[in-house]
């Protein structure tokens, strides 16, 4: 009996001495000290650097526009998908990439041959701009009322402006680099059931600096004349086409001018032979006022 009371208590002890030497490390320091560079031999410690994370959504970017009275944005791409062919009975083709009433010719969503449609939308959280909101869109920027010089041509109220849009060419076959291969081809662009938007609040639609601190110096007056349909000739011999008109007093703040992308339809001729190559042109939007 004794020797197996010892016994336990041995064990005992042991696994008790043993819990003591686990926990129980020999203390170390750091070698180098901080604000010390001779000490790390480079940059002192503590070190730092940066990451940048980012996502964005929609087309963010401006094209650089200032002034008074602005062109601030207008669609970069409007891209009308890859197809397997090209049958003249069904000759339109729509901004987010698909054949008009003939599915089946449907590829990809894109002319680049990918699944994501490059026509970019409005993604606003302003109410004022509900309509746009989803669209592909165009924004004039009018800040006239705050005019300050004494250029007595131009009275400081908004309007008085004209937005206008062309094609600068047929559509043409191009190379990889969008490089003109020639082929020129006509066709037709409609813009149809323009939706419209005024908003004071420019910065928070823009995101540029030049719009920070500004406020309507009256109410908003909405730009009364506005193309519901506009129909371009996409060729050589196009010219431009009336978007918006705005009268004296009206459009102060910014413009916002949406479609959706449905509603943007190119429209081929029959007699089109169709390659297998992207075909390519450029629209040209212009702000004036006819002041000189």
């Amino acid at each position: 009996m004794k020797l197996t009371k010892v016994t336990a208590l041995l064990l005992t002890s042991a696994t008790v001495l043993g819990g003591l030497l686990t926990v129980a490390p020999a203390t170390t320091h750091a070698a180098t000290q901080e604000n010390n560079a001779i000490a790390n031999n480079g940059v002192a410690l503590p070190q730092t650097d940066t990451t940048k994370a980012g996502i964005s959504f929609g087309e963010p970017n401006p094209n650089g526009n200032s002034g008074y009275l602005r062109l601030q944005k207008v669609p970069a791409i409007l891209d009308f998908g890859n197809h397997e062919r090209f049958d003249s009975s069904f000759p339109q083709f729509t901004a987010d990439g698909l054949n008009l009433s003939n599915a089946s010719n449907n590829r990809y969503a894109s002319y680049k041959s990918t699944e994501t449609n490059m026509t970019a939308i409005l993604n606003t959280s302003d109410s004022a701009l509900t309509e746009v909101n989803g669209k592909a869109w165009a924004t004039v920027v009018d800040k006239q009322d705050t005019r300050t010089n004494a250029d007595t041509q131009n009275t400081a109220t908004p309007g008085d402006w004209q937005l206008s849009v062309k094609a600068d060419g047929p559509l043409e076959k191009v190379d990889d680099q969008g490089n003109s291969l020639g082929s020129p081809t006509d066709a037709t662009l409609n813009f149809n059931n323009t939706a419209y938007g005024e908003t004071g609040a420019v910065q928070g639609l823009t995101n540029e600096a030049q719009d920070a601190g500004y406020t309507p110096t009256a109410a908003l007056t909405k730009v009364s004349d506005i193309k519901k349909s506009v129909t371009v000739d996409v060729a050589t011999t196009s010219t431009s086409q009336p978007v918006a008109n705005a009268q004296n007093g009206e459009g102060a703040g910014a413009n916002v001018f949406g479609w959706a992308k449905k509603d943007i339809t190119l429209t081929l001729p029959s007699s089109f032979a169709a390659e297998n190559a992207i075909y390519q042109t450029s629209l040209t939007w212009t702000l004036s006022t006819g002041i000189n």
